[in-house]
């Protein structure tokens, strides 16, 4: 817009393009889906309103609930590990070690691949019979293991791969956060007499608290929409046991075609994560008052 021109037409017109594909592909599949899941609807014959039975039909729906479970599951596994080792890795880049920059570089590394390349990477380091980790298990004289087959590995295998793949995005959220602080603030407290760890528990920690729980938030919701490395790396299995809501929506959708009610339990996570994100929120404001 020209300086001093009063006239907003400009900017609407500038803002048209955007705002015509955020309505397009934003708002429109999310007002469309919410209808959908008052629809019985297999895709191949005409939809026919059922009101609100695919939400009742939820309640008493054993899979829903254990694919639900799972999902709590994993997002409980993986959110304190997850947060704990960004944090552990962004000390590391902020101190005063010469490979610094390279441990940022390698510890970032994972994080650029795709979701099928890390899983797919690490499924085949997981294979029972000639997967890396059961090599070096013989090698210990020490029986293999059946890291995706297992009910017991089967999640935990799914949680450190996620942590290998994400936790440097954490890394460089934290390391903002501590690069903010003033060098001012830990030459005073070795002044007057301070360590690392108690510089790190009584002045790191609670200044870059806004960015913790803005790791927290945003790691609660990206666990609890996990998927792509539980369907490459162990398909739900073994017995259902790694099938989370994310999974158990796609199938019923595209796999059963019961696209009303694979809309209505999309509508439910939806809302799971509505919450999150206004805790979030809340949380936040909290803290920019305080």
């Amino acid at each position: 817009m020209i300086p001093g021109n009063k006239d907003t037409r400009d900017g609407i017109v500038f803002s048209l393009p955007f705002l015509f594909i955020y309505v397009a592909f934003m708002i429109y599949p999310l007002l469309s889906g919410f209808s959908i899941s008052f629809f019985k609807w297999d895709i191949l014959s005409s939809a026919s309103f059922i009101g609100l039975d695919n939400y009742r039909t939820l309640l008493s729906d054993a899979k829903f609930y254990s694919s639900l479970w799972h999902t709590l599951e994993f997002v409980l596994m993986t959110t304190p590990t997850l947060l704990v080792v960004g944090f552990l890795m962004a000390l590391a880049i902020t101190g005063t070690s010469p490979l610094k920059h390279v441990m940022e570089n390698v510890f970032f590394f994972p994080y650029i691949f795709s979701m099928t390349v890390v899983s797919t990477l690490w499924a085949w380091l997981m294979q029972k019979d000639w997967g890396i980790f059961n090599q070096v298990l013989l090698q210990l004289r020490l029986q293999p293991v059946s890291w995706l087959t297992n009910e017991q590995f089967a999640m935990w295998s799914v949680g450190l791969t996620t942590l290998w793949w994400t936790a440097g995005f954490n890394m460089i959220l934290f390391g903002a956060g501590i690069k903010q602080i003033p060098k001012e603030v830990y030459e005073s407290a070795s002044i007057d007499g301070a360590t690392y760890l108690q510089s790190v528990r009584h002045i790191t920690i609670p200044l870059v608290s806004s960015t913790t729980v803005l790791c927290l938030i945003l790691q609660i919701i990206a666990s609890f929409n996990v998927f792509g490395q539980v369907y490459v790396m162990t398909g739900g299995g073994p017995h259902g046991t790694t099938r989370v809501l994310v999974q158990y929506i796609y199938e019923t959708g595209f796999k059963y075609y019961k696209m009303g009610y694979s809309a209505a339990m999309s509508y439910v996570l939806f809302v799971i994560i509505l919450v999150v994100s206004i805790l979030q929120y809340v949380l936040l404001s909290r803290k920019e008052r305080v």
